[in-house]
C-alpha cells in the first residue's frame, strides 16, 4: 500500500476520534504544529525515518518535542510509533489538515506570481475560487517565483490555472516547433 493511502487512513481515523471527543480544533492545531515542525526540521525527519533507531527512543523524542499537544494527539503519536509508522508522521499530519479544511469548507489555493500581488488582486482570486468551488473560505498560500516572468499560477483542488508569461512562451515555442 502506498504511503499516501496509509497516511490518509491514519489521518481519517484520528479525525474521527477528534470529532467524537469534540477536540477537532485542538487536534487540528496539534497537527499543524507537527506538520510545521517536521517540514522545518530535516534532522527530525532523518531520525523518524532511520530504521536503526529504536521506536521507543523515537517516541521519547517525539513526546519531548511535542510536550504541549493534547491527549488525543499524544496518544496518536504513541500508536504511530507502536505501529512503526513514525516516518509518515508529517504526511499524516498534512492529510489530517486537509480533512480539517474540507470539514470547514476551506479551499487551499497555491498562488505563484513573479512579484507580490496587491490585496485587491488576491481578493479577486479568492472570489474566483469561491465561484468555481463549493468553498466557504479560501486559504491563499502565495509565493514569489521570478522565473514565471509575469502573470500567475493558481492551483486548487485538481485545477491548475497558468496565466504566466513563461507558460505562454512555452506554448508558443511548441506551436512553432522550436526545440
Amino acid at each position: 500500500m502506498s504511503e499516501h493511502k496509509i497516511a490518509n487512513r491514519y489521518a481519517s481515523a484520528l479525525f474521527q476520534q477528534a470529532l467524537e471527543n469534540k477536540v477537532i480544533e485542538e487536534t487540528a492545531q496539534d497537527m499543524k504544529l507537527i506538520a510545521n515542525t517536521c517540514k522545518n526540521s530535516k534532522d527530525l525527519m532523518n531520525v523518524l525515518s532511520n530504521p536503526i533507531i529504536n521506536p521507543n527512543e523515537k517516541l521519547k523524542a517525539l513526546k519531548q518535542i511535542f510536550s504541549s499537544i493534547g491527549t488525543i494527539s499524544s496518544r496518536f503519536i504513541e500508536l504511530i510509533c507502536l505501529k512503526k509508522r513514525e516516518d509518515l508522521l508529517d504526511k499524516i499530519a498534512e492529510s489530517f489538515i486537509d480533512l480539517y479544511r474540507k470539514h470547514l469548507g476551506i479551499q487551499r489555493v497555491d498562488l505563484t506570481s513573479a512579484i507580490e500581488l496587491d490585496n485587491a488582486t488576491k481578493e479577486e482570486i479568492k472570489a474566483y475560487v469561491k465561484q468555481h468551488t463549493s468553498a466557504k473560505e479560501v486559504e491563499l498560500n502565495s509565493q514569489i517565483n521570478p522565473d514565471i516572468i509575469g502573470g500567475f499560477v493558481i492551483k486548487f483542488g485538481d485545477r491548475l490555472l497558468d496565466t504566466s508569461i513563461s507558460a505562454k512562451l512555452r506554448k508558443l515555442k511548441k506551436e512553432l516547433n522550436i526545440a
